[in-house]
């Protein structure tokens, strides 16, 4: 079974190599779009960091989303600085592993909402993953390639055998 623990440590992980993976691509991929008028891959890259801060400020009850705009990714060096930030959310989506499963009451819109912890903390990895086959996608309708399967939860489950021995 996938737990939500496994879950939130494969996210983690592929969240670093997903990134990583960006420090090596030249600038014009990150003005790549599916087609006209949708979000670039820099713009989308930006959007997984800025619903992971959403996710950690629904965790945390936030009352206001107060929070300053991320830098635009228009190249690959400024990809790579978004590294540390996602390493401290997905942290923070651990810590919350081992606090209560209760109901955490948020602010959307000026209106208060609420969740369990665990189906917020569910959240990032569902978001993460569907933008990370979205953004694939798109390279590879410009002739760029990313092999998900380098970052599948069988891959995290492989690489954490090896490494542990």
């Amino acid at each position: 079974m996938i737990t939500l623990e496994i879950s939130l440590r494969h996210l983690a992980w592929s969240n670093q190599k997903f990134f990583s993976l960006f420090g090596e691509m030249p600038e014009e991929v990150f003005t790549l779009r599916s087609a006209e008028n949708e979000w670039t891959i820099g713009e989308l890259l930006v959007h997984v960091v800025d619903a992971q801060r959403w996710f950690k400020y629904c965790l945390e009850g936030g009352v206001e989303w107060t929070l300053p705009k991320l830098k635009p990714i228009t190249k690959a060096s400024i990809a790579l600085e978004y590294l540390p930030i996602i390493a401290d959310l997905d942290a923070i989506f651990l810590d919350h592993l081992a606090l209560e499963d209760e109901e955490i009451i948020f602010h959307a819109g000026g209106n208060p909402r609420s969740g369990t912890r665990s189906f917020i903390l569910s959240q990032p990895a569902f978001h993460m993953s569907e933008h990370k086959g979205e953004i694939a996608t798109i390279l590879k309708q410009h002739g760029f390639h990313i092999n998900l399967n380098d970052l599948d939860v069988r891959s995290y489950v492989n690489y954490t055998k090896t490494t542990q021995k």
